[in-house]
């Protein structure tokens, strides 16, 4: 309890403090994730359970994290989602693969960090959130949790990822992620909505 009490304590201290932000953070994202569990093909009903067990726990944690989260980006509470103006489409920079490749090779990112993924289809452009858990500088690859192996250039090494590349954690592409911007071939569409995963990999950015 005394721990609970802190971390109150610690957002309480925070400037633009709202008091309602917690709790109205806490029903969006249960509103979510339950309308995510109840057309979940689950196998059995053991793992729904142990699910909806850990719901509580995974959602009190990111709404808390939202709250002390750095993010430049507008804080909608009613929505638990984060806002900033959307560019008109998506661009890969041209020097894309030299910027990573440098990044991969000079800082040597600590595992756990926070990278943006774009998905640069004909149809269908967005950034995700992943996070690093291997670097092998000997194969000049790195893996990330959900996307698979990325050359330090940031290829994908998926058969179906030719679409995909890891680029360099920059604000821009950042900002862009959190708000689950997303383009079609024609341009703008409505943003999308980031699961909980990636909601608590956007609160461990270091902006």
């Amino acid at each position: 309890m005394s721990e609970q009490r802190d971390i109150f304590e610690v957002i309480e201290r925070q400037p633009g403090y709202d008091p309602a932000a917690f709790p109205e953070l806490c029903t969006a994202l249960y509103e979510r994730e339950l309308a995510v569990l109840a057309n979940l093909n689950v196998q059995s009903a053991a793992g729904l359970q142990r699910r909806l067990k850990s719901l509580s726990y995974y959602i009190q944690k990111a709404a808390r994290a939202m709250i002390l989260s750095s993010c430049p980006c507008e804080l909608d509470v009613q929505n638990a989602s984060w806002q900033t103006p959307q560019k008109r489409q998506l661009k890969a920079a041209a020097n894309r693969a030299t910027k990573v490749e440098k990044w991969l090779t000079s800082t040597t990112p600590q595992l756990g960090t926070t990278v943006p993924i774009l998905n640069l289809a004909p149809r269908l452009q967005q950034v995700r959130l992943d996070s690093i858990d291997s670097i092998d500088k000997q194969s000049k690859r790195v893996h990330c949790n959900e996307s698979g192996w990325f050359t330090f250039t940031g290829e994908s090494s998926l058969a179906e990822g030719d679409h995909l590349y890891l680029a360099k954690p920059e604000t821009a592409l950042l900002k862009a992620a959190v708000s689950g911007h997303q383009w079609s071939h024609k341009g703008r569409i409505d943003p999308r909505t980031l699961s909980l995963r990636e909601l608590l990999l956007a609160t461990a950015i270091d902006w």
